[in-house]
């Protein structure tokens, strides 16, 4: 294993394989999934694995026995007969318009057509794709396997274009809808994405579609779990140990505590992220990968139009169907969050059905609030990251004073047009992001025998309980961590303790007063 390389950025079944990378074998479910059903829709985040699936798939029906030596698929019998294989893709579109896609689509039908020597007569998308399928079929007597990438690409581009939105369902609908059409000439068929926004109108043609985003027996098949990491990605562990001169034990729990935690079913194991995962292992560095490799703007800009309260959607508890099917413009932002990958299953409960979801690992959480507190401050030249820098110091020296003068002048910024529907939701949030990015132990709404603190953070040598009043005084505030002895469950813990009452006004949208108190 020495010496080998990661496939970071190969999506290539034959590449990794020809090129001697690692491959984290797959091929036992897939060699499930291609002998117990025939159409199959697949969501999972970006850079999970989506489109080596396809790829690995692909060189199976094409009949690439050779590159599938030594893998699990090969202790079971399978003919390798080759298959006519349509591999729609449209990860490289123009999805600036109309024309756009149709032309991505275009090309690719225009390719089968030459390789099988075909000129049909239909002018329309899904005629001809119809008509390429079957026209395969026939010249080579086996039935044909569709495989759909990225179908939901279109769809997520234009989430902020409602009429652009709308049409590019309408040009795509009767595309996915070919495989109901062509059915007879037709073995197998695959569609992955990251969502599952109106699935049941855009595939409705498409009535045996089985959906296995949650289905336990496909849980693994995107992505890494520890078991798989630890056989086949030693020698990136031993690298990476080597450079940043730690243990391999303390390396696998720094990889753990940085790109695992990911879980898309209800009984999924830990699940680390190949990306972020390929790429610690070649670079032999920690770093914010997956992240780097897409900003989700219309996530955070829905999150600041809908006023949630943030706490709580890290903390949500939802049912299935709140976890299926979702529309942009009428759902609620988890689905999003959870099916694009910035939330996960951190639980389920058997009997009430329901999950409750959180954020999955370091990565996901420092890269999200990195993004969401110049996008809630409407800081485009992002000081208000730089500035968390300074927060960081005083809370870290235990300059409660310091801190919250500093807070009232960095929310002061704040526009108004920002805060005006819900301001104290708006200021929690701000305090929640800003104590969240500083890399401390922060709770919300934390449960004591008499009541709950409203924030709750922790360092190495301090412990602050925190007591918002909106339009009321910093003093009743502090009276009420007082009177409620708030801060009895640290009595024993050897960290100073500070107590801080604060008065929020939905005049002026900022800190009116505060009261800090040291002591148990």
């Amino acid at each position: 294993m020495e010496g080998r390389h990661f496939p970071v950025g190969i999506e290539t079944f034959s590449a990794i394989r020809e090129e001697n990378y690692v491959y984290v074998d797959k091929t036992e479910l897939i060699h499930r999934l291609v002998t117990s059903g025939k159409y199959y829709f697949l969501s999972r985040p970006r850079r999970f694995g989506k489109s080596l699936l396809l790829s690995t798939i692909e060189a199976f029906f094409e009949g690439r026995r050779d590159l599938f030596n030594g893998l699990a698929i090969m202790r079971h019998q399978h003919s390798w007969e080759k298959h006519p294989v349509f591999h729609l893709n449209f990860v490289n579109a123009n999805l600036s318009s109309e024309e756009g896609i149709k032309e991505n689509i275009s090309q690719q039908i225009e390719y089968w057509e030459k390789e099988y020597g075909i000129a049909t007569k239909a002018i329309e998308l899904p005629q001809r794709f119809y008509a390429v399928i079957r026209s395969a079929v026939e010249q080579s007597g086996k039935k044909a396997a569709v495989l759909i990438d990225e179908y939901d690409k279109a769809l997520v581009s234009t989430f902020n274009n409602e009429e652009l939105h709308n049409k590019f369902k309408a040009i795509l609908k009767p595309i996915y809808g070919t495989l109901k059409a062509a059915d007879r000439y037709i073995c197998f068929g695959l569609i992955t994405g990251v969502s599952r926004f109106s699935r049941l109108s855009i595939f409705s043609d498409i009535n045996n579609l089985s959906d296995i985003s949650l289905d336990n027996t496909y849980a693994t098949i995107c992505g890494i779990t520890e078991e798989e990491m630890l056989r086949d990605c030693q020698c990136g562990i031993e690298r990476l140990s080597a450079t940043a001169e730690s243990s391999f034990d303390d390396t696998v729990a720094l990889l753990k505590k940085s790109y695992d935690g990911y879980h898309f079913t209800s009984e999924c194991p830990d699940i680390y992220n190949p990306f972020s995962l390929f790429c610690a292992f070649e670079r032999e560095e920690i770093g914010n990968y997956w992240f780097a490799t897409g900003t989700p703007t219309f996530l955070i800009e829905r999150l600041r139009n809908s006023d949630t309260y943030l706490p709580e959607l890290f903390h949500s508890e939802v049912d299935t169907m709140q976890l299926a099917d979702i529309d942009y413009y009428s759902s609620s932002p988890i689905a999003l969050l959870f099916q694009t990958g910035y939330l996960t299953i951190k639980d389920y409960d058997s009997e009430y059905k329901s999950y409750f979801l959180g954020l999955p690992n370091r990565e996901v959480a420092n890269g999200f609030f990195k993004e969401l507190l110049p996008v809630y401050m409407d800081d485009r030249n992002a000081k208000s990251l730089s500035a968390v820098r300074g927060f960081c110091r005083q809370v870290n020296a235990g300059d409660a004073e310091g801190f919250m003068s500093r807070l009232q002048a960095f929310l002061a910024d704040i526009p108004y047009d920002l805060s005006k529907n819900k301001p104290e939701v708006y200021f929690e949030n701000n305090i929640y992001i800003i104590f969240k990015l500083m890399g401390f132990t922060v709770e919300t709404e934390y449960r004591t025998s008499v009541g709950r603190i409203d924030l709750l953070v922790k360092t190495k040598r301090f412990i602050y309980v925190i007591e918002l009043k909106l339009n009321g005084s910093a003093e009743d505030a502090i009276a009420q961590i007082e009177e409620k002895n708030y801060s009895l469950p640290f009595a024993t813990d050897p960290r100073t303790l500070f107590k801080i009452g604060i008065s929020f006004s939905k005049e002026t949208r900022n800190i009116d007063s505060w009261i800090i108190r040291n002591g148990e």
